[in-house]
């Protein structure tokens, strides 16, 4: 029975091993600047930028209230003049009245970012923006 015991031991801490080792590391900052975030307090929803790597950034968000129908093409995020995409797009998943969480990778610099317009909208109507600011 000793026996027994001692190799089932070994093989759940070889399986630990093994799913650790292979397990994929979540981004860290890139840059010693904080984060920046959009707080939307209408519909209730947060959205973080955070510079992953030289090159490359990473947006969180979700939405907790305002979402009141299950159509991603007709929402959209819009960021400063320069970028408008839908929520079927930026593959935003809506719950009504929730929407994401959802994370998104790609290239680009936060610090840009900063003191832009975020915004976002049902069809061309507004349902809540603000200013992307950095926080601790």
């Amino acid at each position: 029975m000793l026996k027994i015991k001692v190799i089932a031991t070994f093989i759940a801490l070889f399986a630990f091993i093994f799913t650790f080792l292979h397990a994929t590391p979540i981004p860290r900052s890139f840059s010693s600047d904080d984060p920046a975030v959009a707080l939307l307090e209408k519909i209730n929803g947060v959205f973080t930028f955070d510079q992953i790597a030289p090159n490359s950034s990473a947006a969180y968000g979700i939405i907790f209230t305002g979402i009141d129908e299950n159509s991603p093409e007709n929402y959209f995020i819009s960021i400063g003049d320069g970028f408008k995409e839908s929520f079927k797009k930026l593959a935003i998943t809506i719950d009504p009245p929730q929407a994401g969480p959802w994370n998104l990778t790609g290239p680009g610099n936060v610090t840009a970012l900063v003191g832009q317009k975020f915004a976002v909208l049902k069809d061309d109507t507004v349902l809540d923006s603000t200013i992307i600011e950095r926080y601790a």
